[in-house]
């Protein structure tokens, strides 16, 4: 996870990523890009901790014309049956991590992995930046990405580290 990947600070408790979850009257932009079939599995490997779900993908003039890949909110026992108690302990309970899922307080995105997602989310238009800042939420579910921002704009500054430079840039 993002602790091996040197992105996550246990101290400020910015750990996390983001996540889809369902919502009644939820909607949402999404930049969507292509990826190539070879390289689902690493795709699945990377985004371990989550449930994958293909969704219809809704155009803004209401057409649907292709699916996508959500990363989904999942459970810390779906992540034990899928990938195994030594995976589990040797990606998040040798960090000092001993849930994923089933977090108590505050939890923060890694800072890095945020501002990928916000310049990724730049990327098609302000419509869908704005539509991220505004109808993503941080743990508590009240505050959303814009305000988490507007509060630490600092974020925006951080670059990842050398490794991840190509794939956390937007």
């Amino acid at each position: 996870g993002r602790v091996e990947r040197g992105i996550a600070n246990l101290e400020t408790k910015e750990v996390s990523s983001l996540c889809v979850e369902p919502h009644p009257d939820g909607t949402f932009l999404v930049a969507a890009f292509d990826l190539p079939a070879d390289e689902l599995p690493a795709f699945h490997a990377r985004e371990e901790e989550f449930f994958i779900v293909e969704a219809p993908i809704q155009e803004l003039d209401g057409r649907v014309e292709q699916r996508g890949l959500l990363c989904c909110a999942s459970t810390d026992e779906e992540y034990l049956a899928r990938w195994g108690r030594e995976v589990f302990d040797q990606r998040y309970t040798s960090h000092g991590l001993n849930t994923v899922w089933n977090w108590s307080g505050t939890i923060l995105p890694c800072r890095v992995y945020l501002r990928h997602c916000i310049l990724a989310a730049s990327k098609p238009g302000n419509d869908v930046k704005q539509d991220f800042l505004d109808n993503t939420f941080l743990w508590d579910r009240e505050t959303t990405i814009g305000e988490h921002i507007a509060a630490n704009p600092s974020i925006m500054e951080d670059l990842p580290p050398e490794s991840l430079r190509a794939r956390y840039s937007g």
